[in-house]
């Protein structure tokens, strides 16, 4: 199961910077969400806020 790892506190973080709730960010990060808004997630998480993936 593929997922998206951060630090602490940078999920409100990225909630904040692209406006959604925390739960969104959750998901999206678990790859439980495919949106359009969840891969800009996924996106901005790695690039931006030095999140690594791991799993498959």
């Amino acid at each position: 199961m593929k997922r998206i790892i951060l630090e602490y506190g940078k999920i409100a973080e990225i909630a904040k910077v692209m406006d959604c709730t925390r739960t969104m960010v959750s998901l999206s990060l678990n790859y439980r969400k495919n949106s359009f808004l969840a891969r800009k997630i996924r996106h901005v998480a790695k690039t931006q806020f030095e999140g690594i993936e791991v799993g498959e």
